[in-house]
């Protein structure tokens, strides 16, 4: 499980990608391209450090979306548009390390990259009660109209369900849905349970 969770984070092709960009970048932005190099391998870095871990921070969470987004941007550029919502309070919420990471790479594969002019992708935690919800939200293509909102397929959200149902059973839960409002697109909604606080 391990090899392949690392195995689909570190996506050749993606890596292969983001090298090329930034050797064009040297020749003509060394600022850019030096601040591109830092998020690779700040992204490397939780990428690798998280097959030693069962939980990190949400806060670590949310860092190594934001490095990988902004690898995406090279690539993407103004059509790629991130927004982050984490309350404070939830910054240290234990969570399974790269547990968005699959969301949010469908996001941009089939939401945000099919779109000519791309668009937003949004990553949200809330507390609900004595639950956690962790939400990615595109507005891109939307789902296919024979598509099966509860279930969902491909290796990504089956990875996200498989660990949420061996760390939580029955207790967590993986949505996709088409968005509820004019700006279409697709949400994807976690549910799990917060951590009961030690006394």
């Amino acid at each position: 499980m391990q090899l392949k969770l690392l195995q689909s984070q570190l996506e050749p092709h993606m890596l292969f990608n983001t090298l090329a960009n930034l050797r064009v970048l040297i020749g003509l932005d060394a600022a850019q391209a030096q601040a591109m190099l830092d998020h690779l391998i700040a992204f490397l870095r939780t990428t690798l450090a998280s097959t030693r871990v069962e939980r990190h921070a949400l806060a670590t969470e949310f860092k190594a979306l934001d490095d990988y987004l902004a690898l995406m941007r090279v690539r993407m550029g103004a059509r790629l548009q991130p927004q982050f919502e984490l309350p404070p309070p939830l910054a240290e919420v234990p969570v399974p390390p790269l547990l968005l990471q699959p969301l949010v790479e469908n996001a941009i594969k089939h939401g945000l990259e099919p779109q000519v002019a791309g668009g937003r992708i949004e990553v949200g935690a809330r507390r609900l009660g004595n639950r956690l919800q962790l939400r990615v939200r595109d507005t891109g293509a939307g789902l296919p109209a024979q598509a099966d909102t509860t279930a969902g397929s491909g290796f990504g959200l089956e990875q996200v369900r498989t660990r949420l149902a061996t760390l939580y059973g029955h207790d967590a839960t993986l949505t996709v849905q088409p968005a509820t409002d004019a700006e279409g697109g697709t949400e994807a909604l976690i549910e799990m349970p917060l951590p009961t606080p030690t006394p």
